[in-house]
């Protein structure tokens, strides 16, 4: 009898570990979407009529009212702001965005666009994408730029016209403009819908206790209060 408990006992082990292998295997092995999904269609130009529904993304205008001019964007020909406005930005910089509502051929496509303008000395602080990798393009003068991986290595190198740099999925990086001139940088991200995590933000925004904070950096609460009363907040 108890042979036979032993037997049945291994049995019904063998019968979980074939049943975990295949859950892992279909796990991994499946239809897995990490980023953007692809486009059912050559192209669905983003719907923006004010009764036009809202799902993941935009539905699709009717072809029948799709023109080029859906596809060419135009926006990026000047800064979004003066240079004056531009130095007087919280940090030194400021971004021009081009996603699907602003350049409807976008929609379905996995892209988004945008412009960079740096006064002297401006940044683009530390920050995340958490659904997009990026591109950065040197339009105009220098750019300090890098990534941090997740071992905490940091990835980072002095950019001038003409120069790419590329950074990684969800991981956080920076650019600074070095230079002695405005500096300018066109930017691709691979979602239309990349997210954006500003570093200080997310600490100092919402209302974490700050022992939290204290503790987390080997700071005192005084530091902590001066630090959420001064940090710069979005390019």
């Amino acid at each position: 009898m108890g042979a036979y408990r032993t037997q049945r006992s291994t049995h019904d082990l063998l019968k979980l570990l074939v049943v975990a292998l295949c859950a892992s295997t279909a796990f991994f092995l499946g239809d897995v979407h990490a980023a953007d999904p692809d486009p059912l269609a050559d192209f669905c130009v983003a719907d923006l009529s004010p009764n036009a529904p809202l799902v993941n993304g935009y539905a699709c205008k009717p072809r029948t009212n799709v023109t080029t001019d859906d596809f060419v964007y135009t926006g990026f020909r000047q800064a979004a702001a003066s240079d004056a406005q531009i130095r007087q930005a919280p940090t030194g910089a400021v971004v021009s965005l081009a996603g699907p509502k602003e350049w409807p051929g976008l929609n379905t496509q996995g892209v988004t666009h945008a412009r960079l303008d740096f006064a002297i000395g401006g940044v683009i602080p530390l920050h995340t994408h958490p659904r997009a990798a990026e591109t950065l393009l040197v339009l105009k003068g220098t750019i300090y730029t890098g990534f941090i991986s997740d071992d905490n290595v940091l990835y980072a190198s002095t950019l001038k016209q003409g120069d790419v740099i590329l950074f990684p999925k969800a991981l956080l990086h920076f650019q600074l403009n070095v230079g002695n001139e405005t500096a300018i940088t066109f930017n691709t991200l691979t979602s239309q819908s990349p997210g954006l995590l500003l570093s200080a933000n997310q600490i100092f925004e919402p209302n974490i206790t700050s022992a939290v904070i204290e503790k987390s950096f080997g700071i005192d609460a005084a530091t902590v209060k001066l630090l959420k009363a001064s940090y710069p907040g979005h390019p």
